[in-house]
Parts: structure tokens; sequence; C-alpha cells
């Protein structure tokens, strides 16, 4: 799956990510702080700050941000990421 999304407060280290294929999400949690995995929802939740978990994202596997959407002042910003096809 090319898209994939991140959740997370840029002051806080719990950040959620849904869409990771099975082998990345296994090399990934190698170089962050992995939490619990929801695979009910595809969700797996690092222990680190969502600005460095996309830029790890992006470093191993070249996923870019498209997009970023918040509802309201105090919720959560979600990022949308998606992994080039040559990559």
């Amino acid at each position: 799956m090319p898209y994939i999304v991140v959740r997370g407060t840029l002051g806080m280290s719990n950040t959620k990510v849904y869409g990771l294929s099975s082998p990345e999400a296994e090399r990934i949690s190698s170089q962050l702080r992995p939490g619990p995995i929801n695979e009910a929802k595809d969700e797996l939740t690092f222990y680190n700050s969502a600005v460095f978990v996309m830029n790890q994202l992006e470093y191993f596997f070249g996923y870019r941000v498209i997009s970023c959407a918040c509802q309201g002042d105090a919720a959560q910003p979600v990022w949308t990421m998606v992994k080039p096809r040559n990559y």
C-alpha cells in the first residue's frame, strides 16, 4: 500500500502509524521505540515524536507527506504520507 497515516502531536511522544506493511513495521521498529500493536486497526504506536517518526519513515522507505489535517483546536494532527513507486 503506498499510503500511510501518521497521527500525533508535536510536543508528545505518542505517535500512531496506520497502514505500514509487516516488513516495514519490523524494520522501523528497530530504529524507534515501539509500543503496542493493534492489528484490528492496522495501528502501530511509537514512543517518539511525530516529526521524528515521519523523518525516519522518509529516510528508510521514501515516504513523503502529502497532506495534513486537524479537527478543532485540541485535536491531534493527522499526516498522510505516500511512498513513491520507484522505492
